[in-house]
């Protein structure tokens, strides 16, 4: 951390590559596709309640197990008779596996206000599965900003990666 003329540390500036580094991540592109292709698969007609219910324990299912892979995963550099450092491992797995839980945010969110206004259960849904369409085309033009690209290549980018979201709306129309 940077040290202040007076001696207090300052918190590291958030920089462009920086938000890259913390922010894109596979882990969240594909919890925003899993979390997406859960809602769509919901059948709203159940009520947003059990959308809720089954978006939020499917992405802490899966945030757990990948976070328990990565915890795993760590343990492979190791030699024989090395000690475990459970706590380095746990703190790695955090680190790498955050993404699912930052990509369930939004969607449940909409989902909540949508349980919470009791009348608005179909615009929450329809809003959950296009909320994640528009992350993945924020997290598409964040990646291609650091390549030096025209803002058209970023937006190429970022067309792309939204169309992931879309094609889990593609499924939601075809499903139901």
């Amino acid at each position: 951390m940077p040290t202040a003329s007076d001696g207090r540390q300052e918190p590291a500036s958030v920089t462009p590559g920086r938000l890259r580094r913390l922010f894109v991540t596979p882990e969240l592109v594909s919890g925003i596709v899993l979390v997406s292709v859960v809602v769509a698969v919901a059948d709203e007609r159940d009520g947003v309640f059990d959308v809720f219910a089954i978006t939020l324990l499917s992405v802490l299912v899966f945030w757990f197990t990948e976070f328990f892979a990565h915890t795993v995963a760590e343990q492979r550099g190791a030699e024989r008779g090395d000690p475990v450092e459970l706590r380095r491992s746990l703190r790695t797995a955090f680190g790498k596996s955050r993404g699912f839980l930052f990509a369930g945010v939004l969607p449940t969110f909409f989902l909540l206000v949508g349980l919470v206004v009791g009348r608005e259960g179909t615009v929450a849904y329809w809003v959950a599965l296009w909320v994640g369409v528009a992350t993945l085309g924020v997290v598409g033009w964040i990646a291609f900003g650091g390549r030096g690209l025209p803002w058209y290549g970023r937006a190429v980018g970022a067309l792309a990666t939204a169309l992931l979201g879309v094609l889990a709306v593609l499924l939601k129309i075809v499903v139901h």
